[in-house]
């Protein structure tokens, strides 16, 4: 059941976060322009920001299962659509993005139904674990996708490459069918009674600053990680490559403890989730303010307190999906892990659209303060407290 959701995770993530990286080589073998590139990927972007949320609240309605299977079904469509589409001497813009907008809105149903799923069938001393090692699916899954693609677009086209990834999500819906089944529902262990479960988690305010906080800790770390390679060479002269190799150890290092992190909330007694995250974002803070001294200080310095800093960037999402789930209780994971991707896709966002113009206009050391140390200072206020812990059996 778990690697069920693990797989369905990393094709979702190869398949829709691994395109914006081979874009050069997407674009020529389009033939697209600049703005049709933006375009095209902008809706994808888009998609998955504004479907993450419906497809939560759907899985605490009609269940993970049906979701998932919707979702992987919808997603293979859409890539057979856009493998036929894609064929054509040179298909219009406005088809393409239309076709990766419905495919990434589909395949979102992955993310907060796969999450729920684990969370109703495992006990919760194994939340922490199960989550951090689903989370840290999405990293390796853009991974194999940026390799994927660039050896699918060189050597077969875009036609055979879209055709590719959609027998892949043919493939998860398979699974999905054969081996997954909707969790028996816990009885809500608070003393929240609500005919609506959806409607109980959204009312709690932990739930709402725990995604307020993802929003403001996904902004810091994209930016690090998507301008990390720019903003070493242009304020200390290094060369793109040692900028492209620092983004990669950062987010190997940090997805290790991410794993470590949800391993030693389920283990270890006294360290909290809450814990965990606000030690992230404290660290992210101070490094970045080395960071945006810039020239200031020697090269070393900022280029030690960047790799630092999204190493803390990479760390807390696995204890962070756990403390809202958590925070949402049984029956209601599906809304809540819903809001937090809607959150962190939308935080993952913001730094893509407006570094480059705050980097043009004021410099990298005010884009820093702005898209990196201010909001993963706001984070550690925002972030609540953890809550009472609760027994619960294992469903295994």
């Amino acid at each position: 059941m778990f690697g069920v959701g693990l797989f369905s995770q990393m094709v979702f993530s190869a398949t829709f976060l691994g395109l914006p990286a081979s874009s050069i080589l997407l674009r020529s073998s389009l033939d697209l322009s600049a703005v049709g590139l933006a375009v095209v990927l902008g809706g994808g972007s888009i998609a998955v920001v504004l479907t993450e949320f419906p497809w939560g609240l759907a899985a605490d309605r009609v269940g993970e299962r049906r979701v998932l299977l919707i979702g992987v079904v919808g997603a293979a469509l859409a890539l057979a659509a856009l493998a036929v589409v894609s064929s054509s001497a040179r298909p219009a813009v406005w088809v393409l993005a239309s076709l990766l907008f419905i495919g990434a809105g589909m395949g979102g149903a992955v993310t907060g139904p796969s999450g729920s799923a684990v969370l109703g069938w495992f006990g919760t001393r194994r939340h922490g674990t199960l989550l951090s090692l689903r989370v840290a699916a999405v990293p390796v899954g853009g991974a194999v996708g940026t390799l994927a693609y660039s050896w699918l677009l060189t050597g077969w086209g875009p036609a055979a490459t879209f055709g590719v990834f959609a027998v892949a999500c043919v493939s998860c819906a398979l699974l999905v069918w054969v081996i997954v089944f909707d969790p028996p529902k816990r009885a809500e262990p608070t003393a929240v009674v609500a005919r609506n479960p959806a409607r109980s988690a959204l009312r709690r305010i932990g739930v709402w600053r725990v995604a307020a906080s993802g929003l403001l800790l996904d902004v810091s770390q994209f930016f690090v990680l998507t301008f990390a390679a720019a903003l070493l060479a242009e304020e200390h002269g290094y060369p793109p490559l040692a900028g492209v190799t620092a983004a990669a150890m950062m987010q190997l290092v940090g997805g290790a403890l991410r794993v470590a992190a949800g391993v030693g909330t389920d283990v270890i007694r006294w360290m909290s989730r809450a814990a965990v995250v606000r030690a992230s974002a404290i660290v992210q803070a101070v490094c970045l303010v080395v960071v945006a001294l810039g020239s200031r200080l020697p090269a070393s310095a900022s280029f030690t307190a960047l790799v630092i800093a999204g190493i803390a960037s990479c760390a807390w999402q696995g204890a962070h999906f756990a403390h809202i789930a958590t925070l949402a209780g049984p029956g209601q994971a599906g809304t809540a892990l819903g809001l937090n991707n809607a959150a962190t896709s939308l935080g993952a966002f913001v730094p893509q659209a407006a570094a480059g113009a705050l980097a043009l206009h004021l410099g990298w050391g005010s884009a820093t303060l702005v898209l990196g140390f201010i909001p993963a200072a706001l984070a550690t206020l925002v972030f609540p407290g953890a809550p009472r812990r609760v027994t619960a059996t294992s469903c295994t």
